[in-house]
């Protein structure tokens, strides 16, 4: 029962420390992480307006180009002299004069597109073929609204070159203030990419989109492999949270849901002079993974340190159940298991003290085996050792309460101590046992089958500082005596004339 008490008691201050130490290192990881998190935040925030500001260089180099471009478009065609040739020629020598001024832009090719939306000439070539770009999003947005100075495109594969681009575009208009089409410069995504790679510190997973009104993407880095790759639902949800914030950058968490099973961090920053939106994101799962394995000996060291903290508790522990094991054989008898003499003169100060502080009533059983010594002579020491045996577990099988407890004496006495019970519960625990052991049969060899009875003294009080703990067991064994001089195989009271055999 104390072992099992001490197991109970290891394993749950081991429970406990493992607990605290779980708790604080999972704290600790997840401020941490937070730290870690936060960091990530503003790096995303940081590439998503250096993003925006490229974006925006490259739109106002190749704004510049059409500035040159036009009015010379503008002039031939009200001249009467614009044809596909000279368009040719002045978009050949716009782009001429850009790039004495300019170097390594990611820009490609300017299209000069008539009021039907059919290429006419490229800065590279006169156009022959018919190539439509009726349909493209520039178009139709400039000739919806020739007002507008610009209007850029979505990413696309240029008809022109094949390469994937997005637009940037001016109206032309003739002097009565019609649309007669559009000069449109191609800008490189491939080459947008590039400069962008040498330019930020592109964070593992991050995924920068440029999105224009109406969740449409003028680029994407990196580049993706076939367009459908795009999430326009994404695009169209971005934008909407970005209007609800009404402000120039910033970053947005997006939760998990079904359309969105990626909870991502989404920074980003918006070019009002071209109305769009760069947006950098990366999902949590991302940065989860990069802090693990960015945390991964700090991970390490707190899982060591977990098992060494196991493997010191269960050192303690196996010597703490060696220690307990030895008080254990200690305090018990070895021949019947009853505690001995020895945890008595250890424990029983301690009930005297409670005993004076509550003023409730104590009581001591004193018991002896009649003739004893003869019964030994007669069937020998084993035959002895079993009544023993027998006797002691006829008083335990009553001894049931928390803080009874019964001991063996020595030879063939026994002590039992009850806290808290008069001299009528004594009594009557001290009948059961006397019944108890006449019942009890020994089974000895040559079919001999002994009885064997015992004597009981019982002493009762409410102790006062008067009294000392032997005051109690005397009083016992006194009148255990007086059980003994009346006959035998009764019970006595301190104090009272014992009663006849079988009451």
């Amino acid at each position: 029962m104390a072992l099992r008490k001490i197991r109970n008691q290891y394993i749950a201050l081991f429970l406990l420390i493992s607990a605290i130490f779980g708790i604080g290192s999972a704290f600790a990881l997840y401020q941490n992480y937070s730290l870690y998190r936060e960091s990530q935040k503003e790096e995303l925030i940081r590439e998503a307006y250096a993003s925006n500001a490229m974006l925006e260089a490259a739109l106002a180099d190749a704004s510049k180009i059409l500035d040159i471009a036009r009015p010379k478009i503008e002039q031939a065609l009200n001249a009467g002299t614009l044809n596909k040739e000279s368009a040719y020629q002045i978009l050949k020598d716009s782009h001429i004069i850009f790039n004495s001024f300019a170097a390594n832009t990611p820009l490609q090719l300017a299209v000069y597109i008539n009021e039907n939306g059919v290429v006419q000439a490229t800065s590279r070539e006169v156009e022959n073929r018919v190539v439509d770009l009726s349909s493209r999003l520039y178009f139709t947005s400039l000739k919806n609204n020739p007002r507008l100075p610009y209007a850029i495109g979505n990413l696309v594969i240029a008809k022109t070159t094949g390469l994937l681009t997005f637009h940037i575009a001016t109206p032309i208009v003739d002097r009565t203030g019609r649309f007669r089409g559009i000069i449109t410069q191609q800008v490189a995504a491939n080459d947008l990419a590039i400069n962008l790679s040498k330019s930020l510190k592109a964070i593992a997973g991050a995924q920068i989109l440029v999105n224009l009104q109406g969740g449409n993407i003028a680029f994407m880095y990196p580049r993706p492999n076939d367009l459908s790759e795009i999430d326009f639902r994404l695009c169209l949800y971005v934008d909407g949270r970005v209007k609800q914030q009404a402000r120039s950058n910033g970053i947005i968490d997006i939760a998990a849901n079904k359309e969105y099973p990626n909870r991502s961090y989404v920074a980003y920053a918006t070019s009002d002079k071209y109305g769009l939106i760069t947006t950098v994101s990366l999902p949590v799962k991302v940065v989860l993974g990069d802090y693990v394995r960015s945390s991964s000996l700090l991970i390490i060291f707190i899982a060591l340190a977990f098992l060494s903290l196991v493997y010191i508790f269960w050192r303690f522990y196996k010597k703490a159940v060696v220690v307990a094991e030895s008080l254990i054989i200690s305090f018990s008898d070895a021949l019947t298991g009853l505690k001995n003499r020895r945890f008595f003169d250890t424990e029983f100060p301690k009930y005297w003290k409670e005993a004076i502080r509550s003023k409730n009533p104590i009581s001591a059983l004193f018991i002896d085996i009649d003739h004893f010594k003869i019964f030994n002579d007669d069937y020998g020491h084993d035959c002895g050792d079993q009544a023993l045996i027998a006797v002691a577990r006829a008083i335990e099988q009553f001894v049931t309460r928390p803080l009874d407890f019964c001991c063996r004496w020595g030879g063939e006495e026994f002590a039992v101590i009850l806290p808290d019970t008069d001299e009528h519960g004594a009594i009557s625990l001290a009948s059961e046992i006397l019944e108890a052991v006449r019942l009890t049969k020994l089974d000895f060899p040559n079919n001999q089958h002994p009885k064997i009875t015992v004597s009981i003294g019982i002493a009762s009080l409410v102790v006062n500082q008067a009294n000392t703990t032997d005051d109690l067991i005397d009083m016992a064994d006194k009148a255990m005596y007086v059980a003994k001089q009346s006959g035998r195989d009764r019970l006595a009271v301190f104090g009272k004339a014992p009663p006849r055999v079988g009451q």
